[in-house]
């Protein structure tokens, strides 16, 4: 695993500890990507943070132009929803090769999904959130906007219109690069009561599953396997510090899907751990049931703890997710610096299974649409 993107842009003299330290707290408080918060809050520009990105995947860059200029034929081999839940754009093509831009190009599972659906050979190229984002606004087609009514009375003078007041000031590289700052998340506003104003909870969302019944219905009506990774996630992050999906594939283990405050996306997606690596991981692919304690030394146990930040977990709860006795993935909960006394064991071992039978609805599922896109494109007598 390559270093995280912070010790990189330190290393390279980007940005400053300082600048670190509010970008993190950003992403602690909000969400989202290191990268992204970094550029937002102007310590950071997009040319310093695709370098930088572009050492710790090992994949090379796409720019915003690239993207944007891409032929329509090209972005339409990827659905927009899916390009969109996925942040990935193809922008190029060579023969049966098709260069893709993502947000995360060391998702194996998603070069995968991408092969199946479009027939040819992905080639991951890493790119910025804001790129990605940027390139699939563009990719949109333009709205009609019908004609504005002309106002009562007598029609006014049309010599000077608007336009005159406007000049173009800024290249078009610039006017790009401003595109690709998405718009900031609003306020949750909070409810008070009176006269004591204490904040209540507000019922704006759907809250998450709070019952083993009640997320088997929602998995059961996932769409995707992210959706299903983000209800198992959602259904245990109240009781852990950090709860976490890792994805097996090939021989290897990723970060998948994440929660908690210590997590940096760019780090956890990073993370690729050969299975035949001694590590926490080994033992519960040769049949072991569970891991709950503390996680032990080891180069694959150190590079799994850099992928999840800090504070260090001391003790986790690790639980295979089996599909059909085959592992496909590890779910992790920790408390931080604290032990997992307080992690209902029970509870991560039911959800674990019920997130196999998703998983396997969802591969059951791509299984059928593929058969009958078969169908259809075998001629009739």
């Amino acid at each position: 695993m390559a270093k995280r993107l912070g010790e990189i842009l330190i290393e390279r003299g980007a940005i400053s500890p300082e600048g670190l330290r509010s970008g993190l707290e950003a992403c602690r408080r909000h969400g989202g990507r290191l990268g992204t918060w970094l550029v937002r809050l102007g310590l950071l520009n997009e040319g310093k943070l695709l370098e930088a990105l572009t050492h710790q995947t090992g994949c090379p860059p796409a720019t915003t132009m690239q993207l944007t200029t891409a032929p329509a034929e090209i972005r339409g081999l990827i659905p927009p929803a899916f390009a969109k839940r996925n942040l990935a754009v193809p922008f190029a093509r060579q023969g049966r090769s098709l260069d893709v831009a993502m947000a995360n190009p060391n998702d194996l599972l998603l070069v995968d999904e991408i092969s199946r659906m479009t027939g040819l050979v992905p080639r991951p190229h890493v790119a910025t959130e804001a790129t990605i984002t940027a390139a699939l606004a563009l990719s949109k087609p333009a709205a009609q906007v019908p004609a504005p009514v002309p106002p009562p009375g007598p029609p006014r003078a049309t010599g000077r219109e608007w336009r005159q007041f406007w000049r173009l000031e800024s290249a078009t590289q610039e006017l790009m690069r401003a595109l690709d700052a998405p718009e900031l998340p609003a306020p949750k506003p909070l409810a008070a009561t009176f006269p004591q104003l204490q904040p209540i909870a507000t019922t704006e969302g759907a809250a998450p599953p709070t019952d083993a019944a009640g997320l088997a219905d929602a998995l059961a009506n996932a769409s995707d396997r992210d959706q299903a990774a983000d209800l198992v996630l959602d259904h245990l992050a109240a009781g852990a510090f950090r709860v976490a999906l890792f994805s097996v594939h090939q021989g290897k283990v990723m970060g998948w899907r994440a929660r908690g405050a210590a997590i940096v996306a760019e780090d956890f997606h990073t993370l690729i751990l050969p299975l035949d690596r001694p590590s926490i991981f080994l033992n519960l692919t040769k049949g072991v049931e569970i891991h709950a304690g503390p996680l032990g030394g080891g180069e694959g146990n150190g590079l799994l703890l850099d992928a999840l930040g800090d504070p260090t977990p001391v003790e986790a709860v690790v639980v295979p997710v089996r599909v059909r006795g085959k592992v496909v993935a590890f779910l992790w909960l920790d408390q931080g610096a604290d032990g997992v006394a307080r992690i209902s064991i029970p509870l991560v071992q039911e959800v674990a299974r019920l997130a196999g039978l998703a998983i396997e609805i969802l591969v059951l599922r791509q299984k059928v649409r593929a058969g009958a896109r078969l169908t259809e494109t075998v001629p009739s007598d």
